[in-house]
């Protein structure tokens, strides 16, 4: 509540209540005071009431978050013999100190205890039942990390390490933003908690509205550092980048050098540029030192621009990307004088693109790619020229949650194209069940996703005959070096089937375990029965 709210009220009382010098007046001027006093006692009465319900809204907010906090902690499990949060008592002593004069931002002094509302979420004074071991004593490290599991939102940053089926499911846009409004409300309870917090509200940024105060906010000085230092993971749409004049970009770009320490940038997709949005003038480069994921969807027009709207630019100025997503189609496949070498990329993510733009990418240099991601089954074989391009030094393929790969066989002209592969990733209900593949293969492990088919749940007998198809291939495929597969997501009724436990018995005397994820989506460390 601010001081100018606050002191409105108490000015006009004081005044009212300021003696006055004796003067003779009429019983007019009398009647007149009189009315003036009784005005400025309603409004004050009036004022009061709107900053008591303000208060009690405030009270009723903090005691939400400090009821998810407290949920939060529980999962730590961290108790004593008592049953109390187990907190050293050298932080319980430490917090009467900075009550007499230390470090006040978790304490308070024992005047404000005793005048402090009982039912305040923030008052620290004891109450009945409550441990002398309370929770709010709790050292930074562990606010720090209580704090981070309350604003989590999954799959939370985007990181540059490759993860089976991470991506390959929609994004969880309400989670995204309960998470928003959590860390909002974390940095407003106390300075500890702003201190803590503040690099996590800013972490990540998606440009949209009030660009000019974004700008102002991340160039902003706290702690000797800029805010926008902070920034790990920035989504930047296209209409940010127009170039209709020569300084239209000029917003986006002041953006990108308050964001020196930035790891991941998002160009995202749109089912269509508004119309305002022109590109007509260059626009400048920027050097991406750090950063190590990009994701990017191509659009002709505004690739014509060049700078951060070139795909081509914006990678020969990041050195050490390691993740690249691509998507969208190119006309015309750009001549440079060199080749573009990439030389830190480990993972490569195909959307949906054209077999123009899968020609760019296969002129590129790319040493350390291991592993390829194919989010759609591309047009005219197109994925068969990466697998002649790149094949040969792949560890990991993957393909997406997505029915194009119900259509046609892929697997076999992968493993056709990448005989030296691995591991192989692929959703059993979206992937079409190859036939016996009878050449040498190098896989060593295949993971499995049984996201259900919204397509397909109503053909049981369907389903039922694809699960005998896509075992059989894996049971009687030449595999020799196969070593593992691994079950992710809901298996259910699948697991109790008797032809995966007659396929599960095949492999173990083959030497191949069965494995489920567990503990979470890329973690496995349950062995199937026999």
């Amino acid at each position: 509540m601010s001081a100018h709210t606050a002191t409105g009220p108490v000015n006009r009382l004081a005044s009212f209540l300021r003696p006055r010098k004796q003067a003779t007046v009429t019983d007019n001027e009398n009647v007149t005071q009189l009315t003036r006093a009784e005005k400025s006692i309603q409004v004050l009465s009036v004022e009061n009431e709107a900053l008591k319900n303000a208060n009690e809204a405030l009270k009723k907010k903090c005691g939400d978050l400090q009821d998810r906090l407290q949920q939060v902690e529980e999962k730590f499990g961290v108790e004593d013999k008592n049953g109390d949060p187990a907190v050293d008592q050298q932080e319980v002593k430490g917090a009467g100190v900075g009550a007499q004069g230390g470090d006040k931002r978790c304490t308070v002094s024992k005047e404000a205890q005793v005048k402090s509302e009982p039912s305040s979420p923030l008052s620290l004074h004891r109450q009945p039942g409550m441990s002398i071991r309370d929770h709010r004593l709790l050292p930074p490290e562990l606010w720090l990390t209580i704090i981070r599991w309350a604003t989590y939102a999954p799959p939370g940053l985007d990181v540059p390490n490759f993860e089976p089926f991470l991506g390959s499911f929609d994004h969880d846009n309400k989670g995204e933003a309960d998470a928003k409004a959590v860390k909002c409300a974390v940095v407003q309870v106390c300075k500890l908690w702003q201190d803590l917090a503040l690099g996590i509200l800013y972490e990540d940024v998606k440009v949209g509205r009030g660009v000019q105060h974004l700008v102002e906010a991340l160039g902003k000085t706290y702690r000797g550092e800029q805010l926008g230092r902070c920034v790990r993971r920035l989504e930047l749409p296209y209409p940010h980048t127009g170039t209709a004049t020569n300084t239209s970009s000029d917003l986006a770009l002041q953006i990108l050098q308050y964001c020196p320490e930035l790891e991941t940038l998002v160009r995202p997709f749109m089912s269509a540029l508004p119309d305002s949005v022109r590109y007509e003038f260059p626009t400048r480069s920027h050097s991406f030192l750090n950063l190590k994921r990009l994701e990017w969807w191509h659009y002709n027009d505004a690739t014509r621009s060049g700078g951060i709207n070139s795909l081509l630019d914006v990678l020969r100025h990041s050195p050490n990307l390691q993740y690249l997503a691509v998507g969208g189609e190119m006309w015309s496949s750009a001549r440079t004088g060199n080749v573009l070498e990439l030389p830190a990329l480990k993972t490569l993510r195909v959307r949906r693109i054209n077999p123009v733009f899968v020609r760019q990418i296969c002129q590129w240099r790319l040493p350390s790619l291991v592993h390829v991601v194919v989010d759609f089954p591309l047009e005219q074989n197109a994925l068969e020229t990466i697998w002649q391009a790149f094949g040969a030094r792949l560890c990991t393929v993957e393909f997406a949650r997505h029915v194009g790969f119900l259509l046609s066989d892929q697997i076999t002209r992968f493993l056709r194209g990448c005989p030296q592969v691995k591991t192989f990733n692929y959703f059993l209900n979206f992937t079409s069940p190859p036939p016996i593949f009878n050449q040498h293969c190098a896989l060593e492990c295949i993971s499995l996703h049984a996201f259900p088919c919204a397509m397909v749940t109503d053909m049981i007998t369907e389903v039922r005959e694809r699960l005998r198809l896509h075992l059989a291939f894996l049971s009687r495929s030449s595999f020799p070096e196969l070593r593992r597969i691994i079950l992710y997501g809901e298996w259910g009724d699948i697991l109790r089937d008797p032809r995966l436990e007659q396929f599960t018995q095949t492999m173990l005397s083959k030497g191949c375990t069965i494995e489920r994820a567990t503990g979470g989506m890329h973690s496995c460390n349950q062995l199937l029965s026999a």
